[in-house]
């Protein structure tokens, strides 16, 4: 199983190459394109990842993205309109953003991977912590424990890893 995990379009984008399980490569976009904190698609990442695994985009069984772009998208519309006109700034960034970047992440990876839009998955944001954290720890079973700014709607989420499953079934939900 070759799994591929992308984050972009917020900071530091980066790819991450997992095989049977095993991390076999991960980068920043930022040590290629030299840009601090660069957010944008991670290209060159993707491909030293790809290249270090010895695959290309059409051997990858999925590819993951770290939240789900359109319930977040329900949150930034959300908190923007009960805040008008205080809003307007942020709302503008933030929309900007989902227009010209996380509208078409999918098609993105589509174009870029040369796979099959049924096998691009989205997490939600904090599962991804979560995984990313369990996933790699030498724990067969672990309490789970998140906090983050915010992802879609979660700001601190908790639960439960065993093997090779990970449930998440407590959390604190923005604005708090």
């Amino acid at each position: 199983m070759r799994i591929l995990g992308i984050s972009c379009y917020f900071h530091d984008a980066a790819a991450a190459l997992l095989v049977d399980g095993r991390l076999v490569a991960a980068a920043e976009e930022e040590r290629f394109s030299r840009i601090k904190h660069d957010f944008g698609f991670p290209t060159r990442a993707i491909r030293f990842c790809l290249e270090r695994g010895k695959v290309s985009g059409a051997d990858l069984d999925y590819v993951a993205f770290f939240e789900k772009p359109f319930i977040k998208f329900e949150r930034i519309l959300q908190t923007a309109l009960a805040t008008v006109p205080r809003s307007h700034a942020v709302f503008r960034k933030a929309m900007t953003t989902w227009m010209l970047d996380k509208l078409w992440v999918k098609s993105r990876i589509r174009d870029n991977l040369g796979i099959d839009p049924s096998r691009i998955l989205f997490v939600e944001h904090h599962e991804s912590h979560a995984a990313s954290a369990f996933f790699c720890s030498p724990f067969d079973d672990a309490a789970i424990l998140t906090v983050d700014g915010v992802g879609e709607w979660a700001t601190a989420t908790m639960g439960h890893g065993s093997h090779s499953s990970l449930t998440l079934d407590r959390e604190i939900r923005f604005p708090h």
